[in-house]
């Protein structure tokens, strides 16, 4: 295997995963050179596609972080990654590899070795992520370097252009329309999980009122989930809000419970751009932890089964 590599990084991830490789390649690329396909679009365009991609992940770049999700290795280019992967475990092992599982509990691919282990990025969060990384690029061989004044500025124009990005979608008209498009998405998908649940003997209603969405069934404890803008171009501010109590809290147009219900957890998701052409819930108590609607409805519908595992009736 050659030492001359040409990637320091190369990060592989399923377009759904796309936002946490940019922060990642954000944080290491003053360092380390990186490859990451949408910062690399002109150096591919005119080449075969196909064999650059084999060709980085492969042989050229020192190590190989894998952002795993189930929909990995399941689409064309994630497919054309993972066979270029697990060719070079053949010759190499599988060191020059780091695997990120961005979903919780994980089922890991039964080819990657037992004893392979994976960095939480969910308990670590991005910083520290992206450190585990730079280590390994150390540990293979790798020189991490200071990064310059210029590269410093060039990172420091990003970030400013991109925050002037967010702050125009959540003062816009077009930032509330899509928010309240995905609260929508997000009632619709825990609809069609609780109608799947169901097979499992799992009896999980969902009621929509007014701007709630009210989970019962599982007995002591009910969710709440609520998105209300106020003004028809600000979402600045405004949060999705997942409440769980132990009984049934007071609400515009029920009855009000005959005993106090106590909260047992509160989380708040904004939503907002979290790339240029991207945008997602965000979660606020869960160190930035991004949501795709669907993600957001089996988010919700786990934390409603585990705390209710564990709450104890009266």
């Amino acid at each position: 295997m050659t030492e001359d590599f040409e990637y320091d990084v190369a990060f592989s991830f399923n377009a759904l995963d796309e936002s946490i490789a940019t922060q990642l390649n954000d944080l290491l690329s003053p360092r380390v050179k990186t490859f990451i396909y949408s910062e690399r679009q002109r150096e591919i365009a005119g080449t075969d596609g196909q064999e650059k991609f084999s060709e980085v992940y492969g042989q050229t770049a020192r190590l190989v972080v894998v952002l795993f999700r189930p929909e990995w290795g399941e689409t064309p280019w994630t497919r054309v990654e993972r066979d270029a992967i697990k060719n070079r475990s053949l010759n190499d092992g599988w060191d020059f590899t780091v695997f990120v599982p961005t979903v919780e509990r994980p089922q890991m691919p039964p080819w990657l070795p037992k004893t392979k282990l994976y960095v939480g990025l969910h308990r670590w969060g991005i910083e520290a992520t992206a450190a585990v990384i730079e280590a390994r690029v150390s540990e293979l061989g790798g020189n991490p370097h200071e990064e310059t004044v210029v590269e410093r500025a060039d990172r420091f124009a990003r970030a400013v252009k991109f925050n002037e990005q967010q702050e125009r979608f959540q003062s816009s008209h077009e930032g509330v329309q899509a928010a309240l498009q995905a609260y929508d998405d997000f009632s619709t998908a825990m609809e069609r999980q609780v109608e799947a649940i169901a097979s499992a003997g799992i009896k999980i209603n969902v009621k929509r009122s007014q701007h709630f969405r009210i989970l019962t069934g599982l007995s002591p404890c009910n969710t709440v989930c609520s998105f209300l803008p106020f003004y028809a171009n600000v979402i600045k501010d405004i949060h999705l809000s997942v409440d769980v109590y132990k009984g049934f809290p007071e609400l515009p147009g029920f009855i009000p419970p005959w005993e106090k219900p106590k909260k047992l957890k509160s989380l708040r998701y904004h939503y907002n751009l979290v790339r240029p052409d991207y945008h997602a819930w965000v979660g606020i108590d869960e160190k930035g932890r991004e949501f795709a609607p669907q993600q957001l409805a089996d988010h919700v519908l786990r934390t409603y089964m585990d705390i209710t595992e564990h709450t104890k009736p009266g």
